[in-house]
């Protein structure tokens, strides 16, 4: 088909046509200027605003993204207080549960200690007591004792001076 092109009938592609040359170069400028004029500034000014948007777009994004970075920051410097708040809280109950800890020991203590001191009085006053009955049981036997061995009966005043010298008796004993 390239030899039927080329070689005989119709047109053939490398023969240069002068009128068909000159033709197709005017169209071409005459489509160049018409471009130019009418098509080159809507084209330029849509590429110049998209190449704007463009722009702002980055701009916005880089904003958006140190934006972030400050929320970031800010985000990990509250993370980090409220941590130490936290340790700062446990710490501070770790404290005050130490010290209940102590103060109820030590009240306990206290109490132990009064309520040892109080058996010891309420010990004491229950001994004195028996001591004191038990005087008066020995004043009475002692009594009785003394006026079978003696035979008669003794005035207050003699019984009061036996039972005195009984109890001195046995008093040095203990």
């Amino acid at each position: 088909m390239l030899q039927y092109l080329a070689g005989g009938g119709g047109i053939a592609l490398l023969d240069v046509n002068p009128g068909l040359l000159i033709w197709t170069t005017i169209t071409f400028f005459i489509v160049f200027f018409m471009l130019r004029f009418f098509a080159w500034k809507p084209i330029a000014q849509a590429i110049d605003a998209r190449a704007d948007r463009i722009h702002a777009d980055l701009e916005r994004a880089e904003s958006i993204r140190k934006e972030a970075e400050a929320k970031y920051e800010e985000y990990l410097q509250k993370l980090n207080s409220l941590r130490q708040e936290g340790h700062d809280i446990v710490q501070e109950a770790k404290k005050d549960a130490e010290k209940l800890r102590q103060e109820i020991l030590d009240t306990a203590r206290k109490e132990a200690e009064a309520a040892r001191l109080r058996g010891v009085r309420e010990i004491q006053l229950a001994k004195d007591t028996a001591l004191e009955q038990l005087h008066q049981e020995v004043v009475n036997l002692s009594i009785a004792v003394a006026g079978q061995l003696i035979g008669r009966n003794l005035n207050a005043e003699d019984h009061k001076r036996f039972v005195t010298d009984s109890v001195k008796k046995i008093r040095s004993i203990n």
